[in-house]
């Protein structure tokens, strides 16, 4: 069974624009608010398997779901996506370490699922605020 945790320092962050780079493994959220933290973008790094649902241009994040999974537990991560609607299949070859179960659901349902090693906010120059790591 997977634990999830919320994190309240991502909640009412509104992002506009995803973008994933395949050569790094960044799923890379373009954040025009963030109440908390005043980031510019959020980070997921090391990414095993994604999908984003229902993404519009407007999305404020209503809660961030997280549960730390060892590696016997990401096909359980996959197929919970799947059932909520997902097309996400795992890399090849998933770090054989702990990953990041990460669900990010915003007010207007979009919802991202994403397998991962770490989650930031970053600054305008980069630099990470906040960090959550497998």
């Amino acid at each position: 069974m997977i634990t999830f945790e919320g994190d309240e320092r991502f909640a009412d962050v509104e992002y506009v624009g995803v973008t994933y780079e395949s050569t790094g493994r960044v799923l890379r959220l373009l954040v025009t608010s963030d109440p908390a933290d005043n980031c510019e973008t959020i980070l997921l790094r090391d990414v095993a398997a994604f999908d984003v649902l229902h993404f519009t241009r407007q999305n404020v994040v209503s809660y961030l779901d997280i549960a730390r999974l060892a590696a016997a537990e990401h096909h359980a991560f996959v197929e919970l996506a799947v059932g909520e609607g997902a097309i996400i299949s795992l890399t090849t070859s998933p770090s054989p370490n702990a990953l990041l179960g990460v669900v990010f659901v915003s007010a207007n349902g979009a919802t991202i699922f994403a397998l991962c090693a770490s989650v930031e906010k970053c600054s305008s120059d980069g630099q990470p605020i906040y960090r959550v790591v497998a």
